[in-house]
């Protein structure tokens, strides 16, 4: 009996499918768009960070990571307060208010996940671990080149006098 290899393409895309369309759906609860919620679980995970941090992680211009920002905290996800090392920069956190929104929207989600984690051993778990940090980091690496190429395309575009190219 020979064991196939399971296709990683496919699994990839698979997964990747999922997981946007489950951002897609958990933006819309909290009444943001993608974007938004992508750069809120930045804040999220990242308490007192700066926006020039967000600017450098997203690829996204300044005038756009303040649109963003200026957004999230109308809604109440983020509070805004003034470096207490460098008082001309602000600092970034996300609020009571968005945790609690974001663990009741995601609580079926992580209880199937910890279902699916407790059917495998240490040496699995390793295994996942070390696929998933490779592939998150392929992808940064990835998603960060693309926003430069971008942000460099529609420069030159723009200096030209022209819009940028499609292809």
């Amino acid at each position: 009996m020979s064991s196939s290899k399971p296709d990683g393409a496919a699994l990839g895309h698979e997964l990747s499918l999922w997981v946007v369309l489950f951002h897609e759906q958990l933006a819309a609860r909290l009444h943001v768009n993608a974007t938004e919620h992508k750069v809120l679980g930045i804040i999220s995970r990242t308490p007192g960070t700066h926006p020039a941090r967000l600017v450098a992680e997203t690829g996204l211009s300044n005038a756009a990571i303040t649109k963003i920002v200026d957004r999230l905290a109308e809604l109440g996800y983020v509070e805004r307060a003034r470096d207490p090392a460098d008082g001309r920069r602000t600092t970034l956190t996300a609020t009571t208010a968005h945790r609690q929104a974001l663990a009741g929207a995601m609580a079926p989600m992580l209880d199937g996940m910890d279902q699916v984690v407790a059917g495998f051993d240490t040496a699995e778990l390793d295994t996942v671990a070390r696929w998933l940090t490779g592939t998150v980091s392929v992808m940064r690496d990835a998603a960060l080149a693309l926003a430069a190429e971008n942000r460099d395309r529609r420069l030159v575009a723009g200096a030209e006098g022209r819009r940028p190219p499609t292809g």
